[in-house]
Protein backbone atom coordinates (compact mmCIF):
# COMPACT_ATOMS: atom_id res chain seq x y z
CA UNK A 1 0.00 0.00 0.00
CA UNK A 2 1.13 3.52 -0.74
CA UNK A 3 2.62 5.09 1.98
CA UNK A 4 0.49 8.06 1.58
CA UNK A 5 -2.53 6.24 1.77
CA UNK A 6 -1.43 4.17 4.54
CA UNK A 7 -0.87 7.63 6.85
CA UNK A 8 -4.43 8.61 5.82
CA UNK A 9 -6.01 5.68 6.82
CA UNK A 10 -4.61 5.97 10.23
CA UNK A 11 -5.46 9.32 10.31
CA UNK A 12 -8.89 8.99 9.27
CA UNK A 13 -9.15 5.81 11.99
CA UNK A 14 -7.79 7.74 14.35
CA UNK A 15 -10.54 10.66 13.25
CA UNK A 16 -13.24 8.79 13.21
CA UNK A 17 -12.69 7.53 16.68
CA UNK A 18 -12.18 10.91 18.25
CA UNK A 19 -15.35 12.22 16.76
CA UNK A 20 -17.02 9.23 18.38
CA UNK A 21 -15.58 9.57 21.51
CA UNK A 22 -16.55 13.30 21.11
CA UNK A 23 -20.31 12.15 21.35
CA UNK A 24 -20.13 9.57 23.78
CA UNK A 25 -18.84 12.69 25.49
CA UNK A 26 -21.45 14.60 24.93
CA UNK A 27 -24.40 11.61 25.80
CA UNK A 28 -23.16 11.69 29.53
CA UNK A 29 -24.73 14.73 30.48
CA UNK A 30 -28.21 13.64 29.19
CA UNK A 31 -27.56 10.34 30.38
CA UNK A 32 -26.64 11.70 34.31
CA UNK A 33 -29.72 14.02 33.98
CA UNK A 34 -31.88 10.90 33.10
CA UNK A 35 -31.02 8.62 35.73
CA UNK A 36 -30.64 11.64 38.52
CA UNK A 37 -35.06 11.87 37.16
CA UNK A 38 -35.09 8.42 37.61
CA UNK A 39 -34.25 8.67 41.33
CA UNK A 40 -36.27 12.13 42.04
CA UNK A 41 -39.07 9.97 40.72
CA UNK A 42 -39.16 7.80 42.99
CA UNK A 43 -38.52 9.73 45.62
CA UNK A 44 -41.37 11.51 45.26
CA UNK A 45 -43.38 8.42 44.69
CA UNK A 46 -41.94 7.61 48.16
CA UNK A 47 -43.13 11.16 49.76
CA UNK A 48 -46.31 10.96 48.19
CA UNK A 49 -46.88 7.75 50.15
CA UNK A 50 -45.75 9.24 52.95
CA UNK A 51 -48.32 12.18 52.83
CA UNK A 52 -51.34 9.87 51.81
CA UNK A 53 -50.60 7.86 55.05
CA UNK A 54 -50.38 11.47 57.16
CA UNK A 55 -53.65 12.36 55.85
CA UNK A 56 -55.14 8.96 56.72
CA UNK A 57 -53.43 9.28 60.71
CA UNK A 58 -55.05 12.90 60.26
CA UNK A 59 -58.40 11.63 59.15
CA UNK A 60 -58.22 9.24 61.89
CA UNK A 61 -57.21 11.30 64.45
CA UNK A 62 -59.78 13.54 63.81
CA UNK A 63 -62.66 10.89 64.24
CA UNK A 64 -61.25 10.37 67.92
CA UNK A 65 -61.62 13.57 68.40
CA UNK A 66 -65.14 13.83 67.15
CA UNK A 67 -66.14 10.89 69.17
CA UNK A 68 -64.88 12.53 72.14
CA UNK A 69 -66.75 15.50 71.86
CA UNK A 70 -70.20 13.61 71.30
CA UNK A 71 -69.37 11.58 74.41
CA UNK A 72 -68.94 15.08 75.90
CA UNK A 73 -72.01 16.15 74.42
CA UNK A 74 -73.54 12.72 76.53
CA UNK A 75 -72.40 13.76 79.75
CA UNK A 76 -74.16 16.81 79.02
CA UNK A 77 -77.26 15.53 78.49
CA UNK A 78 -76.97 13.06 80.81
CA UNK A 79 -76.55 16.02 83.72
CA UNK A 80 -79.40 18.01 82.26
CA UNK A 81 -81.21 15.19 82.50
CA UNK A 82 -80.65 14.77 86.57
CA UNK A 83 -81.29 18.50 87.04
CA UNK A 84 -84.66 19.07 85.37
CA UNK A 85 -88.08 18.16 86.69
CA UNK A 86 -90.00 17.90 83.49
CA UNK A 87 -91.02 15.17 82.03
CA UNK A 88 -90.71 16.21 78.61
CA UNK A 89 -87.82 17.59 78.94
CA UNK A 90 -86.06 14.79 80.27
CA UNK A 91 -87.47 12.64 77.55
CA UNK A 92 -86.63 15.00 75.28
CA UNK A 93 -82.43 14.81 76.47
CA UNK A 94 -83.21 10.79 76.58
CA UNK A 95 -83.89 11.25 72.54
CA UNK A 96 -80.89 13.73 72.40
CA UNK A 97 -78.30 11.09 74.07
CA UNK A 98 -80.14 8.07 71.47
CA UNK A 99 -78.99 10.25 68.37
CA UNK A 100 -75.81 11.02 69.52
CA UNK A 101 -75.14 7.21 70.59
CA UNK A 102 -76.11 6.27 66.84
CA UNK A 103 -74.05 9.16 65.58
CA UNK A 104 -70.97 7.62 67.53
CA UNK A 105 -71.21 4.11 66.34
CA UNK A 106 -71.31 5.76 62.85
CA UNK A 107 -68.49 7.35 63.49
CA UNK A 108 -66.36 4.27 64.90
CA UNK A 109 -67.66 2.13 62.48
CA UNK A 110 -65.83 4.54 59.88
CA UNK A 111 -62.84 4.78 62.19
CA UNK A 112 -62.78 1.10 61.68
CA UNK A 113 -62.75 0.78 57.89
CA UNK A 114 -60.03 3.80 58.51
CA UNK A 115 -57.78 1.91 60.63
CA UNK A 116 -58.19 -1.55 58.43
CA UNK A 117 -57.43 0.95 54.96
CA UNK A 118 -54.16 2.05 56.95
CA UNK A 119 -53.18 -0.95 58.04
CA UNK A 120 -53.33 -2.38 54.27
CA UNK A 121 -51.39 0.77 52.88
CA UNK A 122 -48.34 0.24 55.08
CA UNK A 123 -47.02 -2.02 52.92
CA UNK A 124 -47.05 0.33 50.14
CA UNK A 125 -45.64 2.65 52.00
CA UNK A 126 -42.53 -0.10 53.03
CA UNK A 127 -42.62 -1.58 49.60
CA UNK A 128 -42.23 2.87 47.84
CA UNK A 129 -39.41 2.92 50.64
CA UNK A 130 -37.49 -0.14 49.09
CA UNK A 131 -38.02 1.17 45.32
CA UNK A 132 -37.03 4.18 46.74
CA UNK A 133 -33.64 3.29 48.12
CA UNK A 134 -32.64 1.42 45.34
CA UNK A 135 -33.09 4.01 42.92
CA UNK A 136 -30.52 6.32 45.57
CA UNK A 137 -28.29 3.59 45.28
CA UNK A 138 -28.27 3.29 41.28
CA UNK A 139 -28.20 6.74 40.55
CA UNK A 140 -24.86 7.36 42.79
CA UNK A 141 -23.36 3.97 41.43
CA UNK A 142 -24.69 5.48 37.93
CA UNK A 143 -22.69 8.90 38.77
CA UNK A 144 -19.84 7.42 39.76
CA UNK A 145 -19.46 4.86 36.80
CA UNK A 146 -20.22 8.66 34.49
CA UNK A 147 -17.43 10.12 36.40
CA UNK A 148 -15.01 7.27 35.76
CA UNK A 149 -15.87 7.33 31.99
CA UNK A 150 -15.88 11.07 31.40
CA UNK A 151 -12.49 11.28 33.07
CA UNK A 152 -11.45 8.27 30.54
CA UNK A 153 -12.89 9.18 27.67
CA UNK A 154 -11.11 12.96 28.19
CA UNK A 155 -7.75 11.12 28.74
CA UNK A 156 -8.37 9.17 25.35
CA UNK A 157 -8.97 12.45 23.86
CA UNK A 158 -5.90 13.96 24.93
CA UNK A 159 -4.11 10.74 23.67
CA UNK A 160 -5.78 10.88 20.59
CA UNK A 161 -5.09 14.87 19.91
CA UNK A 162 -1.52 14.08 20.25
CA UNK A 163 -1.15 11.64 18.16
CA UNK A 164 -3.03 13.28 15.71
CA UNK A 165 -1.22 16.15 15.90
CA UNK A 166 2.19 13.87 15.66
CA UNK A 167 0.90 11.69 12.29
CA UNK A 168 -0.34 15.63 10.74
CA UNK A 169 3.12 16.52 11.33
CA UNK A 170 4.64 13.64 8.61
CA UNK A 171 2.05 14.50 5.76
CA UNK A 172 2.98 17.53 3.37
CA UNK A 173 0.59 20.59 2.90
CA UNK A 174 -1.32 18.70 0.19
CA UNK A 175 -2.13 15.73 1.93
CA UNK A 176 -2.97 17.39 5.24
CA UNK A 177 -5.49 19.60 2.85
CA UNK A 178 -6.26 15.97 1.39
CA UNK A 179 -6.72 14.41 4.98
CA UNK A 180 -9.80 17.51 5.77
CA UNK A 181 -11.38 16.33 2.37
CA UNK A 182 -11.40 12.86 3.26
CA UNK A 183 -13.15 13.93 6.54
CA UNK A 184 -15.15 16.21 5.03
CA UNK A 185 -16.52 13.25 2.58
CA UNK A 186 -17.11 10.40 5.43
CA UNK A 187 -18.96 12.66 7.44
CA UNK A 188 -21.46 13.59 4.52
CA UNK A 189 -21.82 9.70 3.40
CA UNK A 190 -21.97 8.38 7.28
CA UNK A 191 -18.41 7.30 8.58
CA UNK A 192 -15.66 5.24 6.50
CA UNK A 193 -16.80 1.89 4.36
CA UNK A 194 -13.68 0.42 3.38
CA UNK A 195 -13.08 -0.19 -0.08
CA UNK A 196 -15.07 2.72 -1.48
CA UNK A 197 -12.79 5.14 0.72
CA UNK A 198 -9.96 3.13 0.13
CA UNK A 199 -10.36 3.78 -3.71
CA UNK A 200 -11.31 7.84 -2.68
CA UNK A 201 -8.11 7.61 -1.40
CA UNK A 202 -5.79 6.15 -3.60
CA UNK A 203 -6.99 8.50 -6.36
CA UNK A 204 -6.86 11.48 -4.34
CA UNK A 205 -3.46 10.42 -2.70
CA UNK A 206 -2.19 9.36 -6.23
CA UNK A 207 -3.16 12.86 -7.50
CA UNK A 208 -1.70 14.59 -4.64
CA UNK A 209 2.16 13.42 -4.62
CA UNK A 210 2.07 13.85 -8.35
CA UNK A 211 0.82 17.38 -8.16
Amino acid sequence: MNDNIRKLLILQDRDMKFLRLEDELESLDPEREATKRESLNRQQVLEQAKQHMIQLEVRRKDLDNDVEAKKEQIQKYAQQQLETRKNEEYTALGREIDHVKETISKIEDEELELMEEIDAYKPKIEEAKVVAEEAKAHEAKALAEFDEREKNIEKELDELEEELNTLSGELDAKLVTLRASAGDEARQSGGWSGPRHLRWLSHEAAGAATG
